[in-house]
């Protein structure tokens, strides 16, 4: 039988959709594309913004419509909190939330026989231990997403995702080394540690954290490529955390992904974020001391309840001063049942169109003063694709850059000297060994 996929939103997302395609063709299954016609689809939904739950309804219904014979089945963020709406979309067979994914291959093959709509979603409350889910390989070869552990337990004003997730559950030490050592063993030279709230691993252990992890890690897989945390809070970030990155730069990659989401301490606040501006900007201090050249990238909302005009500005001159290598930048959605629903003073939305926007001009240029200090030197691309003889990788800092190449193929690590620094990809030219 054939079996497509969709998968939404973020890379926990992606990684446990990989997981549950792989015991599918374990089976014996067909992977087709999602735009084929095929025997059963899944789709593994996203809720973190209103865009991310009408694109999870609409990839729900293209499926019904490719193919109202097949089994649909749904999965994720969206479902795990709309669960009822889910159900009534006609043609939806099967509907589980951020649990119970193990049971959807028996699930879909008694629908199969019996054609029964059944729906499995527990409420985020019941969830306390860890789903383990395996992958025995990627659908690519470059970057494999490893999750570490699943839930927060921060609940920010204006975040769903404690409600679709749950509170913080780590997976087994030994179990996250296993995959590493067989993803990397099939020849995979990056390894991304992915999670709801990744720096928050081992909270639920005794005596064991995130450093522990990658120390051990390092020591147990033997082929280890690079490895890189997929993004950390700023109150995660430990002195110890550092000396491991320090001690460690030919494994743990010269990028952290940490967000900011407001330059102002009065924005932060009503966000019920667990840092100051203050705060914030001490420990990127601590770190760049460290790593002088390091990318760190941040996540930014605009126009959160109650931003004034000068939160704004302060947020801009913060930016200014904090040289980040790449902002996300997104406008504020408020989303249902989280205390944000609730704040009063709304941006209205000519203003927050205009706040993001001049963000990300300020993310443009930014990002351009970063990337000008490789301007002539040599860095390691991992080749992730070759289109008529332009190769396209990232390096160990997260540059995307392009370069000529015939010979170049995915997966290679190839070195390449800079020769033209922009964004958001650079140029470069292959550096033969002589």
């Amino acid at each position: 039988m054939k079996i497509s996929y969709c998968s939404l939103g973020c890379k926990v997302n992606l990684y446990e959709t990989e997981a549950i395609i792989n015991e599918f063709v374990g089976k014996g299954y067909q992977l087709v594309d999602f735009d084929e016609i095929c025997d059963v689809y899944i789709i593994n939904t996203c809720t973190v913004t209103a865009m991310a739950d009408s694109k999870s309804r609409k990839m729900i219904r293209q499926a019904v419509k490719k193919n109202p014979e097949a089994v649909v089945a749904v999965m994720g963020c969206f479902s795990q909190l709309n669960a009822e709406t889910v159900k009534n979309i006609p043609g939806v067979d099967i509907v589980i939330g951020t649990s119970n994914r193990r049971q959807l291959i028996g699930l879909v093959e008694e629908c199969i026989i019996k054609r029964q709509q059944t729906c499995s979603v527990i409420n985020y409350q019941q969830i306390k231990e860890y789903e383990e889910l395996k992958i025995k390989q990627f659908s690519h070869k470059i970057r494999g997403f490893v999750k570490i552990q699943d839930g927060c337990n921060n609940f920010c004003s204006y975040c769903i995702i404690p409600y679709a997730r749950g509170t913080i559950r780590s997976r087994k030490p030994e179990d996250v080394i296993a995959e590493i050592k067989l993803l990397t063993e099939q020849g995979m030279k990056e390894i991304v540690l992915t999670g709801i709230n990744t720096g928050t691993y081992g909270r639920d252990f005794t005596d064991y954290c995130l450093n522990d992890l990658l120390g051990e890690i390092i020591k147990n897989v033997s082929n280890l490529g690079r490895i890189r945390i997929s993004s950390i809070e700023v109150t995660e970030i430990s002195d110890e955390l550092l000396t491991t990155m320090n001690e460690n730069k030919e494994h743990i990659c010269n990028h952290l992904h940490i967000p900011l989401q407001a330059g102002s301490d009065s924005v932060l606040k009503r966000m019920n974020r667990k840092y100051n501006i203050s705060e914030y900007q001490a420990k990127i201090e601590k770190i760049r001391k460290k790593f002088p050249k390091i990318n760190i990238t941040t996540d930014c909302l605009a126009g959160f309840n109650g931003e004034t005009e000068a939160d704004f500005q302060s947020e801009k001159a913060f930016i200014e001063q904090m040289n980040f290598g790449e902002m996300h930048i997104f406008p504020f959605s408020p989303r249902p049942n989280t205390l944000a629903y609730t704040l009063d003073q709304p941006v209205d939305a000519i203003t927050k169109k205009r706040r993001v926007n001049e963000l990300l001009a300020l993310n443009h240029k930014k990002a351009l003063e970063y990337r000008r200090q490789f301007l002539g030197e040599i860095l390691e691309i991992i080749v992730e694709k070759n289109e008529n003889g332009i190769a396209f990788g990232h390096s160990n800092n997260y540059l995307e850059v392009e370069f000529p190449s015939l010979m170049a193929k995915p997966n290679d690590l190839i070195k390449v000297k800079i020769t033209e620094a922009d964004y958001p990809i650079s140029k470069g030219s292959v550096v033969h060994e002589s």
